[in-house]
Formats: structure tokens, C-alpha cells, sequence
């Protein structure tokens, strides 16, 4: 039996090209916004009733189920043709990554599948959409070709009414294509693939140095696909700009829709009625007082592509903010064509009244016209983005905000749609990296696809309120120095001229939001990994932006199990070695930059670098937040999570197991810390152990009536306490005390630090482990 896909299936909620939320809303007295519009033929009313009454008038039927798949190198006249014999074809779901189901391969795949094509839609407009293709795809369906797209996270559509047979099986087939870039040719130093991470990284399988570092590809049609369905007009994108002015909590929105109309015949217009309503998304407006907002009226369309824009006047809103900051309140628009039985399509995009700055010269951020501090961490959810789904966004944005996290780097490359939705609705920030990691080719081609890319990456995340900035490069070759090591035809002019293009380009697509060339090397200290000492995290900062900072951690034993044999857990060969080191761990920086030491036993082996990675994080964020706007203005740690089953620098685990780093991240990001300025772990006896205290604000209101009582202790005694006042100042970092203590004995001392309330209730927790030895080292 050939499998179909049945008709008429619901599309999937995180279809992200159908662009409807699937959230249920609960119906309310809308917030009134009274309106004066000066665009002809546009009438305005306020209407009490719930926008759940404009619902989407067109259709989506998912395509989504199983495949036909070919692996096999096969001539486009044997796969795309409705004759073609695919019986002996296997199967695999769709969405999915090849890998996942047939393991290692790179190159083309064919895909085939077929739906039932129901006779009215030869009189309306069907469109065939994807979420996700990685890398390129070539898509034909009943033989006839339907055209190229080239990215792995961009949305892409076709229109196909005049392919589709009415009342029979319609055939779809599409040729992806991930291959394997020639070594030394073109990868790794000279990419043509735009995949980032993907493609080259230190954490995908192989590692970034090994010539097996392309195994193990993402290739395969990972998103969603599905038919749309409207009535010979299709609206093909909703914009939102907020144009906030924070210190009035007023907002003029400006709202460019776009609209396909393929059927106008050339050189007529056709007057087309349409309802534009904006209303509560996620919260609760007050009775009596707040409602909804329709705009109504008129507009001409022509053939093809039509843009309507509408500027509205200035209204009280409520703005989406940053968890830790205000609440993340977001509405939803609805832009509907057409009227009473005659609605031609209808489209909502859920968005938030925000207003993001930064100083082009200081760094220093603003939301909502209030000074921000940037608690971050590095991001890649998974190396094969089609096992994403809502619930694991969920547990690792929870995992996230747990640990007082307000700010997320999506590290050079784009995270699927689900994953944006819910830092809207969770109230988390989120830098966004474009796909390209370390060099590049500079050619036409490359340059042309970057452009489009970017174009797409733009237009696809431009609506969520969440994502705060764009930055082109990580690492690029014209600023990394360090490559002269890897590569003997090292040139630092490379991709100086792609950036700059880049870079214009993110510019004009958005000029909303703070772009930033590229995420340079000076921006990762590395210190305690691949350069100095995880104490010279105590000196001066020289960057306002710290993007990646970290230190590698080995999981549980458990997890530790999962990925390696038993015969390969303890590496005390070369050949284990060579297996732990295509798992992404770095022996050199381990044991000789980092000092650590591998004990007699895998237990040590885990309790010490666990231990390190906890330390380093622990002294690092707190030494930048204590730094905060002189010049530190944000810091994202790496990383959060492991990609895949790896040793790195997660703070979780690739089953999402945190390690002790993890939870010295969540104690040094508090919002309000008590923090503890030490310089070494390691004390001579005969010293006077020195800590300066400081008291941390991020929050914009202050600490009043606190108090921070502090205790060393040493072998369950406590031998000095104290208590200090604890009042802070808002968005502060203030020292308030330095504790000096003579005559300490050999052995382990714990420095703990309490910040209570009024009413004794604790506010803020910290503490710091050291010890007082002959042997320094």
C-alpha cells in the first residue's frame, strides 16, 4: 500500500508558515483603543465581542505522515514523474531528519507523497507550504516542476492550483539535497552551505577539527508541511511594527499586509473590502473599560503582489516585557479579506508593544525606556531540530528562567518557530544569530544567499517581541586571529565584504532593532579554557558584551553510560581518547589549560570537571555583574543545553540533567545577589584571607529594611558571623563591606551570605568554597 495523507487533517499548531496562533483564547471585554484613521475608505468601530469571531477563513490541510524516501542516486525522470514506480521505496515520517530514521548519509534524498485533491479548489487559491527544508529543495508536483529553495530554516510556498488534478490522487515530490562540502576545498575554512553550527561547531558530532566533523546530517524535511486553502486571494504576511513611546505607554502601530492576487486579470484592479481588529492575546483586560478595535473599509488589488500599510494613531497599550522586569502581555491581529459570506481569507499574528534600544557606543540596552542588565546563556536545542517539539522548548525555557536566565544567544543559527513563540509568551529575550560560524567563501553565490537568507530570517521572526537583536557572524575570519593556527592559507581580509553586506541588509530589513555585524572573539574570553586562568576573570572587563564564556563539564555518570560503552567509559587509551574526542571533548584544555585532574576513577574524573566548569561560571558571572555599566552591559554564558549526546560545555546534559554549573549559574544570576569578591581558591596558612561584599540590584525598584548576614564556616562550626545592612538601590552594584580573617587552619572553608527582608524572609542566597593549604596548586 502507498500511504496518503488523508484530506481535510488539521494543520499542526507550530506550523509556523500558517502563522495563527492554536492557543486558546478565553473571550473578554476587549481593551477599548478608539481610533482616527485618514486612510480613505476605512470606517472604525468599537466592538464588545470577543476577536475570536474574525476566525482565519482559509484552510490548512497537513501533508505531514509518512513519506516515500529514496536514498539512492536517482536522475529527476525516474523520481519526480506521477509514473515513476516508488513501491520499493521505504518510508519515513515527515517532519523528520534523515538521520534519525536512516542514519548516516549526505547528499540527495527524494521524497514522495500523495493527497486526495478535492474538486472546489480548481475556484480557490491553494498554496503548498514548508517550514523547514534543510538544505535545498526542488520540489515538483504531477510531474510539473514548482521551483527551488535554498536554507534549511526558511518558509516557502507555492501556488498550485492550476497543478492540482480536482477529485483525484495528486502526486508531490521533492528532491532535498544536504551534501558533504569537500575538505580543504571548501569546508571548513571556505563554506558554501549556509548551516552554521550544522554545518561546523565544536559541539555537532565529530567536533570542529576532525575530518569527521560534517557525520551525522541534518538533512531531511524537518518542519511542517501543509495545503492552504482561500478563496482566490491569499494574505501571505502580517507586520507589525509598535512604535512605542514608553513614557506615555502609548504605541502607533504600523501594519504592512501582503496579499497574492494571481487571478486579477493585468491591468485591472479589483475593490476588495477588509476588517483589521488587534485585541488581548495572553491577559485578562479590566471590565467595562477595555475592548476591542476593528478598522473597516475598502483597498484596490491588483495582480500578484499587493502590500497594504496602515498607520494608526498613537493609543494607551500594555507593553511586553522581560520576565524578571514586568509581565511579557502580548495581542493578537487579525486582518480579514473580504466580508460577510464572502470572506476571501483571513490571517492573526499574536506580537507586543515593546520598545528595544542599545547604545551603539556603550552597549548599554533599554526596554520600555528603562536600563536593562542581560543575564544570558548560549543556545542550540538540538542537533536535529525536528525532535523540537513545544513541550521541550517548554521544559528547557523553564530550565531557563530557573535559574534567573532574561536573555537567550540562539548561537549561530536560527531555532525553530515554536521556540520564539514561547519567548514571547515566557518573557525571555533573545539575540539572534545568523547562520554563519567561522569562514566562508566569497563568492557571488555565497553573497546572494546570505542576502536572502537574511531577508527570510527577518520576515519570519520579524513579529515576536521577544527577539531584541540580529548579529551577523560568529567568529568571522577577518577578525579571528587565532585561525592562523588551524589554516595555512589563513587570509584576514575573508568575508569582510559578505559582513558588510550582511550586515546592510539586516539593517534594511529591520530597522527596528539593534544589528550587529558579526560576534567577535574579543567578546569570548575563554579565560581558564583556552587562555589563562579561570581567576583572571577577576580582572577589568574590556567589553561592554561578553557572548560566550564557559568551561567543558562531563555528565552524570548515567548520562556518561549513554554515550559511551563500558569498556570506553574510563579513556586510557588512545583509541578511547579518539572516541571522547569526536563526543567533543577537549583533553588539552581539560587537563593543561584548565589543570584539571582525572582522579583514579570515572567518579573523580565527573566530580572534577563538574567542579571547575561550577567554579569558573560562578566567578565569572558574578565578577561581570559586578562590572555592570562599567563597562559590562550583558553576558551570556556557554552553553545551556548539549545538543546531542556529548561531553561539552552544557550546563545541562543532552537528556536535560543538570550539573552542579548549572546551579552556580542560578546562584550568581539572581536578580538582586549578595556577591563575593574573592581572588583565589586557594589560600597559603599564615595569610589573611580577604572577600570584599558587594550587593547586586538588576530590578528596577529597590531593597528596603534588608539585612546580609554572613558566616564562615569549617567543619560544621561556625567560626565568624556578622550582620551588615542590606538596603540596595535599584539598578545598582555597590560594595559594602570587606571581611578580613587571620589565622586560619588548614582545611575547607565555606563564606555564606544571607540577604533577608524586613520580616526575615530570604531574599538572596550566595556562598563561596575555598581552602587554606601549603599546596597552592
Amino acid at each position: 500500500m502507498r500511504p496518503k495523507t488523508k484530506p481535510s487533517q488539521p494543520c499542526l499548531s507550530d506550523c509556523p508558515v500558517c502563522s495563527v496562533s492554536a492557543h486558546k483564547r478565553v473571550p473578554v471585554l476587549l481593551r477599548r483603543l478608539t481610533l482616527i484613521c485618514l486612510l480613505s475608505g476605512i470606517t472604525i468601530a468599537c466592538a464588545g465581542a470577543p476577536a475570536s469571531l474574525f476566525c482565519p477563513a482559509s484552510r490548512t490541510i497537513s501533508l505531514n505522515g509518512r513519506w516515500q524516501i529514496s536514498t539512492k542516486t536517482l536522475s529527476p525522470a525516474g523520481s519526480y514523474l506521477p509514473t515513476a514506480d516508488d513501491s520499493a521505496w521505504d518510508t519515513v515520517p515527515v517532519p523528520s531528519n534523515w538521520y534519525l530514521t536512516h542514519g548516516e548519509h549526505s547528499g540527495a534524498v527524494w521524497y514522495r507523497t500523495r493527497f486526495t485533491g478535492e474538486r472546489r479548489w480548481k475556484q480557490q487559491l491553494v498554496q503548498l507550504l514548508f517550514s523547514g527544508v534543510d538544505y535545498t529543495a526542488d520540489v515538483w508536483l504531477n510531474g510539473q516542476y514548482l521551483g527551488f529553495h535554498e536554507g534549511y530554516f526558511g518558509p516557502f510556498s507555492f501556488i498550485i492550483t492550476d497543478h492540482i488534478i480536482p477529485g483525484a490522487e495528486n502526486i508531490l515530490a521533492v528532491r532535498v539535497n544536504s551534501p558533504r562540502e569537500e575538505p580543504g576545498k571548501d569546508w571548513s575554512l571556505r563554506k558554501r552551505l549556509i548551516k552554521g553550527i550544522f554545518s561546523h561547531h565544536d559541539t555537532r558530532p565529530g567536533g570542529a577539527w576532525s575530518p569527521r566533523g560534517q557525520e551525522k546530517n541534518t538533512g531531511g524535511i524537518w518542519g511542517p508541511v501543509c495545503l492552504r486553502i482561500s478563496d482566490r486571494f491569499a494574505i501571505n504576511g502580517l507586520e507589525i511594527r509598535p512604535n512605542v513611546t514608553p513614557e506615555t505607554r502609548t504605541a502607533a502601530p504600523r501594519i504592512t499586509v501582503k496579499i497574492i492576487c494571481p487571478d486579477i486579470p493585468e491591468g485591472t484592479a479589483v475593490r476588495v473590502p477588509f476588517r483589521l481588529a488587534i485585541s488581548p492575546h495572553n491577559f485578562m483586560p479590566s471590565p467595562g473599560q477595555d475592548r476591542s478595535f476593528r478598522i473597516t473599509g475598502t483597498r484596490w488589488l491588483t495582480r500578484g503582489e499587493n502590500r497594504l500599510v496602515f498607520d494608526l494613531p498613537a493609543q494607551e497599550v500594555r507593553l511586553w516585557d522581560a520576565w524578571d522586569y514586568g509581565r511579557p502581555d502580548l495581542y493578537c491581529a487579525t486582518f480579514t479579506l473580504g466580508k460577510g459570506e464572502k470572506i476571501r481569507d483571513s490571517r492573526q499574528t499574536v506580537f507586543g508593544f515593546r520598545k528595544i534600544e542599545c547604545d551603539p557606543d556603550t552597549l548599554v540596552w533599554k526596554l520600555n525606556g528603562r536600563r536593562i542588565f542581560l543575564r544570558g546563556t548560549n543556545y542550540i536545542s538540538d542537533q536535529w531540530l525536528s525532535r523540537m517539539t513545544r513541550e521541550k522548548y517548554a521544559f528547557d525555557l523553564t530550565l531557563m528562567k530557573r535559574a534567573h536566565i532574561n536573555a537567550v544567544r540562539v548561537h549561530a543559527h536560527v531555532e525553530g518557530e515554536t521556540f520564539y513563540r514561547l519567548c514571547d509568551e515566557m518573557g525571555l529575550l533573545v539575540w539572534q544569530d545568523f547562520p554563519l560560524q567561522w569562514g566562508y567563501a566569497d563568492s557571488p553565490a555565497v553573497i546572494r544567499t546570505v542576502k536572502q537568507q537574511a531577508a527570510e530570517m527577518v520576515e519570519m521572526l520579524f513579529n515576536h517581541p521577544s527577539v531584541i537583536a540580529w548579529c551577523g557572524h560568529n567568529e568571522p575570519p577577518w577578525e579571528a586571529d587565532w585561525m592562523r593556527h588551524k589554516y595555512p592559507d589563513y587570509d584576514p581580509r575573508q568575508n569582510r565584504v559578505l559582513d558588510r553586506i550582511l550586515y546592510a541588509t539586516l539593517k534594511a530589513a529591520d530597522p527596528t532593532r539593534y544589528v550587529r555585524k558579526a560576534s567577535v572573539s574579543e567578546e569570548h574570553p575563554w579565560l581558564g579554557w583556552y587562555s589563562g586562568t579561570w581567576q583572571d576573570y577577576n580582572r577589568p572587563a574590556t567589553c561592554p558584551l561578553i557572548t560566550e564564556f564557559g568551561a567543558q563539564a562531563l555528565p552524570g555518570i548515567e548520562t556518561l553510560k549513554q554515550i559511551f560503552a563500558p569498556d570506553t567509559l574510563w579513556p586510557d587509551t588512545e583509541e578511547k581518547w579518539r572516541k571522547w574526542s569526536y563526543h567533543n571533548f577537549q583533553r588539552r584544555e581539560t587537563f593543561e589549560i584548565a589543570g584539571v585532574k582525572m582522579g583514579s576513577t570515572v567518579h573523580e574524573f565527573i566530580r572534577n570537571t563538574q567542579d571547575y566548569q561550577a567554579r569558573l561560571i560562578q566567578c565569572a558571572a558574578e565578577s561581570y555583574r559586578r562590572q555592570r555599566f562599567r563597562p559590562v552591559t550583558g553576558i551570556f554564558q556557554f552553553m545551556f543545553t548539549e545538543n546531542w549526546p556529548s561531553v561539552n560545555w552544557g550546563v545541562a546534559d543532552h537528556l536535560r540533567r543538570p550539573k552542579p554549573g548549572y546551579y552556580a549559574l542560578q546562584k550568581a544570576y539572581q536578580p538582586v545577589l549578595p556577591s563575593i569578591e574573592c581572588r583565589k581558591a586557594v589560600w597559603q596558612p599564615g595569610e589573611i584571607f580577604t572577600a570584599r561584599i558587594w550587593l547586586i540590584n538588576d530590578r528596577h525598584s529597590a531593597v528596603e529594611g534588608a539585612t546580609l548576614a554572613y558566616r564562615l564556616n569549617h567543619r560544621a562550626a561556625t567560626l565568624h558571623q556578622g550582620q551588615l545592612p542590606g538596603d540596595i538601590a535599584p539598578d545598582s552594584a555597590t560594595p559594602v563591606a570587606t571581611l578580613r580573617w587571620p589565622g586560619l587552619t588548614d582545611g575547607q572553608f565555606r563564606l555564606e551570605l544571607d540577604l533577608r527582608d524586613r520580616r526575615g524572609h530570604i531574599i538572596a542566597q550566595n556562598d563561596y568554597l575555598f581552602q587554606v593549604s601549603a599546596d597552592s596548586h
